[in-house]
């Protein structure tokens, strides 16, 4: 009968033992649930900081390119108060069935008119504009306006088609082939001689862009037709001539186009270089008036540049011979 009380002892202890597991196991949780919302704040706190820290970057951002458009606005001021304006043709774009003639005016005090009609585009090289031209052939007529302490002006260009006319380009400048005659023969060989000025017509031998061109950039260019004298071929159609980029702009905001200067050097034959002049430019087409269309509502870092200037491989070009130059035929 004495093993009744220790039963009962032992029946006791069992609920106190599952209270004490209850508690630990309540604080373990109290404990985890202290934790998770420890680290519920310190997420809370982090997200918070790396919003302070976007908003901070937003708005140095937005400051930033405030004082760029400021810049761009200074600059489109700048620039058109500096710039020569554009010259006016006095006969619109367009089909003619007869010869006219088309002047050419600027609104700029003391501006002096460069134009071309062979499709490159006109500098301070070409030809000076001095009375009316005379359009007899379809043509491509380019001007520039260039006046004393200011920017050249932007370029004006006209395409006039003429029914029964043969196109003004490049081309058209020299013959469809060289005819050399012989000047003095001595024994076996014929001395002949590439007179100063005589027209080399030369096709470009790869693309040039604006974009990638840069002063000093060497010029791929190749005879467009054979060089002869009779029958005989001095110098083959297909001859390597050189040429380099003396200048290249990229295109720029406000509708600014890309263009690229250039001038040929030589002729190089197997046993001779002829020296050759002959320079041009080509620029890109303008958008300044599509630019100044978007400069409102749009902000001025959205205005389009204009398009950059490319030279075409296979397009025509004439070089002139620059000096008497002899040639030997073969026997």
């Amino acid at each position: 009968m004495r093993s009744v009380p220790v039963l009962l002892i032992l029946l006791a202890f069992v609920p106190a033992t599952q209270a004490q597991d209850a508690s630990i196991m309540a604080n373990q949780q109290a404990a985890q649930n202290a934790q998770l919302a420890t680290q519920q704040a310190q997420e809370a706190v982090r997200l918070a900081q790396q919003a302070n820290e976007q908003a901070a970057w937003d708005a140095q951002q937005a400051n930033q390119q405030a004082i760029r458009d400021a810049q761009q606005a200074s600059d489109n001021a700048r620039l058109a108060a500096n710039l020569v304006a554009k010259p006016k043709f006095s006969v619109k774009p367009g089909t003619h069935s007869s010869a006219f003639q088309v002047k050419i005016h600027d609104s700029t005090r003391g501006a002096v008119i460069y134009y071309t009609t062979d499709g490159w585009t006109p500098t301070e090289s070409s030809t000076r504009y001095t009375g009316p031209i005379t359009i007899d052939r379809t043509t491509i007529l380019q001007a520039i306006a260039v006046a004393r302490q200011c920017d050249r002006s932007r370029l004006a260009a006209a395409v006039y088609t003429l029914n029964s006319g043969t196109p003004a380009l490049a081309t058209s400048q020299a013959a469809a082939s060289l005819q050399i005659p012989a000047s003095s023969s001595h024994g076996s060989e014929a001395k002949l001689v590439l007179p100063q000025g005589t027209a080399i017509p030369l096709l470009f031998a790869s693309d040039i862009t604006s974009k990638t061109a840069d002063i000093g950039d060497k010029i791929a260019l190749t005879l467009a037709e054979d060089i002869k004298s009779g029958d005989v071929i001095l110098v083959p159609k297909g001859t390597h001539a050189l040429g380099f980029v003396t200048q290249a702009d990229k295109a720029r905001p406000v509708g600014v186009p890309g263009e690229v200067f250039f001038r040929v050097d030589s002729l190089q034959t197997k046993n001779l270089v002829i020296k050759l002049n002959g320079s041009a430019a080509k620029e890109g087409h303008d958008k300044y008036g599509t630019a100044s269309a978007l400069m409102f509502p749009l902000p001025l870092g959205f205005l389009e540049p204009g398009e950059e200037a490319e030279i075409k491989e296979g397009t025509p070009f004439t070089a002139y011979v620059a000096t008497d130059t002899v040639l030997t035929s073969p026997h």
